[in-house]
């Protein structure tokens, strides 16, 4: 690592697009505003709230004294085209290890613009390349998937979860880690595109923390939990949270669209689908259930559509594939009606969980055995799948 005390100050990092500079006196309305956002104050635990501007005044003494005192650089984010405020970014830097963690805000007007990831992208080059530092870190709350999508698009990995590691307003929050190596690819991690679907009669759209209600009172249906091999039984409502958190990190890892069903006009919650990715194949398979109340009203068959022509169209997938237990007849039909081919029986498939669900058990060997169905890009789009 670079010997960090021939830096007397810390440069301005630019793209073009997004400029890295010191706080000035014009940026106090714009920071106190974007400061007493409601998302900043949920996940920017080391900020005060209300932030007022006293705060403000605070800050800019700590930026200027921060790197010469505790190597921690801090930056304001502003339009490189005419200095508007944007946001903040800083990297602390932990010269024992010669690591360095990133943590970054943006102001909610300039949301959804890849600021955050801009920014972000100019401190990682400037610690690994200036600084020589071998590593970088991210720190984010387990529900922040701004902050953990962005920590991808650096080139970062999920490396763990800290359960409890703080507590932030008043609440203990579990924080996932996110880091690379100096020697780590740089490239732009691509999540799954993000499913909001419908067809005026149905939405399918990715699970919110809000659904854990609803998610956990339609679970307690013991036809979900014993043909959803993967839902627990009893079923809580700290199982539905636990789901929720990692059905929004699936998505940004790319490696499972859940989604929750939901009627078109009420939003009342009708059910869940979900699309596991199988990059290495270009395929995925789906996943359904649906709430008592509303069986028998083609919701299923609505919601794999979608889901469907999502995998094909905005994924790129050339095949997927349901796997049904071999006693569940409906969802069989169901199927074969949207196109899918039988492909076999996939004997013992799974180990049976219990006496509640002896009709699904093989006596043979016992163990759950599960029909493989398959559908082809080419017949999808042709509308020519086989029964």
């Amino acid at each position: 690592m670079r010997d960090l005390s021939e830096i007397l100050t810390l440069p301005e990092l630019t793209d073009g697009v997004v400029r890295l500079r010191a706080p000035l006196e014009k940026d106090r309305a714009d920071t106190v505003r974007a400061l007493n956002d409601e998302t900043a104050a949920r996940f920017l635990y080391r900020v005060p709230y209300p932030y007022a501007s006293r705060d403000f005044d605070a800050w800019v003494e700590t930026c200027a004294t921060a790197w010469g005192e505790k190597r921690d650089a801090h930056w304001n984010i502003v339009s490189a085209d005419d200095d508007a405020y944007l946001g903040g970014i800083s990297l602390m830097v932990a010269e024992d290890r010669f690591a360095g963690e990133l943590g970054y805000q943006v102001a909610p007007w300039a949301r959804g613009r890849g600021v955050a990831a801009a920014a972000a992208r100019l401190v990682r080059d400037w610690g690994l390349d200036e600084l020589e530092l071998e590593r970088l870190e991210v720190h984010a709350d387990v529900d922040n998937i701004g902050s953990q999508r962005v920590a991808l698009s650096l080139g970062m990995r999920h490396e763990g979860v800290l359960r409890g590691f703080l507590t932030s307003r008043g609440v203990r929050r579990d924080h996932v880690v996110l880091g690379m190596e100096a020697s780590d690819p740089r490239q732009r991690f691509v999540p799954l595109p993000r499913p909001d679907l419908g067809d005026g009669r149905i939405v399918v759209r990715p699970f919110e923390p809000d659904d854990a209600e609803a998610v956990a009172a339609a679970c307690q249906d013991p036809l979900i939990q014993q043909c959803c091999y993967f839902v627990p039984s009893p079923y809580t409502l700290e199982d539905a949270r636990r789901f929720m958190s990692e059905a929004q990190l699936e998505l940004i890892m790319g490696t499972t669209a859940h989604c929750a069903v939901c009627d078109g006009e009420t939003g009342g919650l009708l059910g869940s689908v979900n699309l596991v990715h199988y990059p290495e194949r270009e395929a995925g398979e789906l996943g359904l259930w649906i709430v008592r109340e509303v069986r028998g009203r083609d919701i299923g068959a609505a919601a794999l559509s979608l889901m469907i022509r999502y995998a094909f169209e905005q994924v790129g997938l050339e095949r997927v594939e349901a796997m049904i237990e071999s006693p569940n007849a409906a969802s069989q039909g169901m199927v074969r009606k949207l196109g899918f081919t039988r492909e076999g029986l996939m004997r013992g498939y799974l180990a049976s969980r219990g006496p509640r669900d002896d009709d699904l058990v093989d006596p043979a060997h016992g163990r759950i055995d599960q029909v493989l169905y398959s559908l082809l890009r080419p017949e999808w789009e042709a509308g020519t799948g086989r029964a």
